[in-house]
């Protein structure tokens, strides 16, 4: 044991003690002498998997680590198993499991048994195993690690095995690039590798070009566009941080352009085993979205790909269970998107087929390529794909165009950009333009044709695209396209005439948005059999949409912003329960009668009319009005005229849009008792929410957004669990949050870019996360969170974390001896208003890692307080992102975190009078690309609630370190600090 004495006076002997004490500890941590060696980033990928580790289990434990080559799944199963084999009484560790799947199972088995048992097997199976064998496997804790894992017999063949013969508490992990070999042997526990954030990207990426977790001042924009390249991949950061050490600035930028022309082929070797493994099919799926499809919505890809017969559902899921491609949501989308370096590899297999193929390439992306293959009048024939940036061109526009007839293999054609074309001069095109039949896709945005030639369109065709185009008309006649879906004609503003689209049976989606010309839709879209959804948003000289017959299968129509729209005589049937119809901001002034008879309607949109009186009960449970065209009365008096009607009083959602002349809501909106949802957004006018919002009983969700003259919001009912206030520039109080003792397990109120929120409003936010911990620490069980997002305002973060408060991502906090079991820890970070990315369209996932001092700068984790969400708390209805205009911050309580760390304190704290210490890692970063979210603070609050009988909350209980140092004022400040330093070491020492 060490001897310590606090009544010593020399400090130089005392540091000296302590350096002999922990020196052989940390020399005897092998993490310590292998981080030394080689660089580890323990990272929420890392303590993810080592939490389940650390659990006290019946049962063979089996996890899963799955992700892309070179993500780092071997560094972290390898990390696992040199800090945890040693608690074990068997370990084995068998790398490269790829190779080992080559000879029989039985071979495997063997080598496996063989370290487990320290003796030599040989043809053994782990099914058939003799008792003396299983009586010593069933007497070991064992951890075994299989990585690398390719075949799926050793899933569902070994795996099972080893969870009958070995001892309860062992752990089995497998790592893998494919998915499906987990779920097929059953794993439940599958843990996805994610990329390296920015800081940790930097912090490798520097350890192997600098020795030093920071790079040189002079490197550093270089650095970042090593960074950048990489994109969170481990194994990429290694080989160019290695290939790169030693070499001037100069020669990292002549690297890093050739490495955007020429792949790094230690890279490209690891990559391209994935692919390896795909069949002939998923191979073309892959390249087909490397070269093409890359950030498109995988709906789309999908429909698309499945007409090229690529039966692109199961491939789409073998390429996501191989980490080869991703899908990241935006909004109500997916999209599918791929890593750069794996784009890359795609790349450069396209070029490998093409040297392979004597000239020809199957796939075309680069328009510089492109415009050197049609200018040395090279083979074209295979080409299946071709992406063409029209502004980028160096060759005449029409030798591309006229060249399409000869690509009969072409099913994808994208022609971008803007590009004039002068029809008297070049009738040659006209004369000459034909499209291959193969084709089933064409972009061609801002086509400058007015009128396209009359030609046979493809008749495999299943996409048109032709947004911001010259056309004034597509086709003259009946063109039969029995596999087109989807026709896209967004912002053809010279748009004279809808074509008549009877012969494409199969359509489903018409875009006609801001065709401002356009007076008349074709009555042959209402007939078609398959048609779901139809746009005619901002077609301002639309006047009428009629039709004799409505197809019962079109479920959507829109129609907002046509301010001519003066006719509406669809006749649609009764069973349109789920019709979404929107016809706000039109020349309408009645509803119109051919829908008066409908019920349960999904959405409907009109303007603020009194004859919304008219509607029948139940008519919709979502409705979104907005300010008429004519003024007919105040549209405050309308509404309070309409809210009490048998329609509204059975709404669930009501949203009011653009609503310019509604100076305030009525104060009968209290009568709307089943609205769970109010959407204001755009009543630039509106100073305030009436009072009596606080009756709506069965609110749950509240956003207010882009209201500028709004300065006041009154107490909300104590059902909501979501308010969201966005962009209101002039709100500067908020009473209280809510009107009465919260009665939900969760809650989220946000303040984004609201700069004028008073001192009072701030601590009504605090009040209510007082008043909403009070009722909850009592540990129910339940995951309680509560969430707030405010502008900063830095008096008021130094009030409410005045101790542990810390200017980076990270603090270290040490328990105070007299710390409350009962106190509840609230979170804080403060969010940059500078990003590399726009937040108020991104979900971002941002939370708290705790770790418990082990001594030795050894930490265990504890608990992870993890969330996502939208920060602005929706996607804007106008597309116009909602950019910070200061630093924000997010306050957060998590229940279930809380508890953990609690009984963690209260573990710590047997048989020791030492004071525990605590680290926090804070963390943010965007859903989609795990981007890194600049965080400028970080800090926590012990929180002890106590309610009197005159039901006053009490001041917090809150502790800091630094008041210990008062106490013994007769030490210095230095020598106070190591002899807790010292009383830490001698807790560890006990433990040893």
């Amino acid at each position: 044991m060490l001897w310590l004495s606090f009544a010593r006076d020399d400090e130089a002997k005392l540091i000296s003690d302590i350096v002999k004490a922990i020196l052989p500890h940390c020399l005897k941590n092998k993490c310590f002498i292998d981080g030394l060696k080689r660089p580890f980033i323990c990272n929420t990928n890392y303590t993810r998997v080592e939490s389940l580790m650390r659990l006290k289990m019946e049962k063979v434990l089996v996890i899963g680590i799955w992700g892309m080559g070179g993500i780092g799944k071997s560094t972290i199963a390898q990390a696992l198993f040199n800090n945890y084999s040693s608690q074990y009484e068997g370990s084995c560790f068998l790398s490269n499991s790829r190779e080992l799947g080559k000879p029989c199972l039985s071979d495997i088995c063997s080598r496996l048994l063989s370290q487990l048992l320290n003796q030599d097997l040989h043809n053994t199976n782990i099914g058939v195993l003799d008792s003396r064998t299983q009586s010593k496997l069933k007497k070991k804790r064992a951890l075994i690690v299989l990585d690398d894992v390719v075949d799926s017999p050793i899933a569902t063949d070994l795996v099972p095995g080893l969870r009958t013969c070995l001892c309860s508490g062992s752990i089995v992990i497998l790592t893998t690039r494919d998915r499906s070999v987990l779920t097929s042997g059953g794993v439940e526990q599958i843990h996805e590798i994610k990329q390296m954030s920015n800081g940790d990207s930097y912090k490798l990426f520097s350890h192997y070009a600098f020795s030093d977790p920071h790079p040189k001042a002079e490197y550093g924009e270089v650095t970042a566009r090593v960074i950048d390249y990489a994109k969170g991949i481990p194994l990429a950061l290694k080989i160019l941080g290695s290939f790169l050490r030693g070499k001037s600035v100069g020669e990292w930028d002549s690297a890093l352009k050739k490495l955007r022309k020429y792949p790094n082929a230690d890279i490209q070797k690891v990559l391209r085993l994935s692919y390896n493994a795909l069949d002939d099919v998923e191979k073309s799926i892959l390249l087909d979205v490397a070269c093409f499809f890359h950030g498109h919505k995988m709906e789309e890809i999908t429909r698309i790909l499945n007409s090229c017969d690529f039966f692109a559902d199961i491939g789409i899921k073998s390429l996501l269970d191989k980490s080869l491609i991703s899908i990241y949501s935006n909004g109500d989308y997916k999209y599918i998107q791929m890593h750069s370096l794996i784009q890359e590899m795609c790349w450069k297999i396209i070029h490998e087929e093409y040297s392979k193929n004597g000239g020809q390439q199957t796939r075309l992306w680069n328009t510089e390529e492109v415009c050197n293959i049609f200018q040395d009048e090279r083979d074209i024939h295979g080409v299946e794909s071709m992406i063409v940036d029209m502004n980028q061109i160096t060759i005449d526009p029409c030798i591309i165009i006229i060249a399409l007839r000869k690509m009969a293999k072409l099913r994808l054609l994208a022609l971008r950009g803007n590009v004039n074309i002068d029809l008297e001069r070049n009738r040659v095109l006209l004369e000459n333009f034909q499209l291959p039949n193969d084709l089933r896709y064409i972009e061609w945005n801002k086509c400058p044709l007015k009128f396209v030639p009359s030609i046979c369109w493809p008749q495999k065709l299943v996409q048109l695209s032709m947004r911001d185009s010259n056309v004034q008309k597509l086709w003259d006649t009946v063109q039969n396209l029995p596999s087109l879906e989807f026709i896209d004609l967004h912002g053809c503003k010279r748009l004279i005439e809808c074509p008549n689209l009877a012969g494409a049976t199969n359509l489903k989606l018409i875009i006609l948005v801001g065709c401002e010309s356009l007076q008349d839709v074709h009555p042959s879209i209402f007939s078609l059999p398959k048609i779901e959804e139809l746009y005619v948003n901002y077609c301002t000289s639309l006047k009428r949409l009629c039709s004799d017959y409505c197809s019962p299968s079109l479920w959507g129509l829109w129609a907002n912003g046509c301010s001519n729209l003066e006719e509406f005589s669809i006749p649609i049937m009764t069973h349109h329960s789920k019709l979404k119809l929107y016809l706000p901001s039109t020349a309408l002034s009645e509803v119109p009668s051919t829908i008066m008879h409908l019920k349960n309607l999904e959405w409907f949109g009109f303007n603020i009319s009194y004859s919304l009186q008219k509607l029948p009960k139940k008519f919709t449970s979502r409705i979104a009005l907005t300010d008429p065209i004519k003024h007919e009365d105040d549209t405050c008096i309308i509404l309070s005229r309409i809210l009490p009607t048998p329609a509204f009083l059975s709404v669930k959602e009501l949203t009011l849009y653009k609503c310019k002349r509604l100076s305030k809501l009525p104060d009968n909106i209290h009568v709307l008792q089943s609205l769970q949802l109010l959407h204001v957004e755009s009543c630039h006018v509106i100073t305030s929410l009436p009072k009596s919002i606080k009756n709506l009983q069965q609110l749950i969700k509240l956003l207010i957004v882009d209201c500028e003259m709004l300065q006041y919001v009154p107490p909300l009912p104590p059902s909501i669990i979501y308010s969201n206030v966005v962009n209101c520039k002039s709100l500067e109080a908020v009473s209280s949050l809510t009107s009465e003792p919260p009665r939900k397990y969760h809650a989220w109120f946000g303040f984004h870019n609201c700069t004028k929120l008073d001192d009072d409003a701030y601590e009504a936010v605090l009040k209510d996360l007082k008043s909403r911990i009070e009722p909850v620490a009592n540990n129910d069980g339940y995951p309680h969170r509560f969430f707030y997002y405010l502008p900063r305002k830095e008096s008021i973060i130094n009030e409410w974390f005045p101790d542990y408060y810390s200017r980076e991502a990270s603090i270290i906090v040490e328990v105070a001896p007299d710390h409350k079991i009962s106190s509840c820890l609230v979170g804080c970070i403060l969010i940059s208003q500078y990003q590399y990315c726009n937040l108020s369209e991104k979900e971002v996932i941002f939370g708290w890692e705790c770790y418990l001092g082990k001594g030795c700068n050894k930490w265990e984790w504890i608990a992870t307080s993890a969330t996502r969400t939208l920060l602005t708390g929706f996607y804007p209805v106008n597309k116009i992102p909602f950019e910070m205009v200061s630093d924000h911050k997010v306050v957060w309580y998590d229940g279930e975190g809380c508890n953990k760390i609690t009984e963690a304190i209260k573990e710590r704290k047997k048989g020791t009078t030492c004071n525990p210490f605590l680290q926090f890692k804070f963390f943010a970063q965007t859903r989609d690309n795990n981007e890194e979210v600049v965080i400028k603070g970080c800090g926590i609050r012990w929180m002890h609630v106590h309610v009197n009988h005159q039901g006053e909350i009490s001041p917090d209980a809150t502790h800091d370190v630094e008041s210990q140092r008062t106490e013994n004022q007769r030490k210095s400040g230095f020598t106070s600090w190591f002899q807790r330093l010292l009383c830490y070491k001698a807790n560890t020492e006990e433990e040893i």
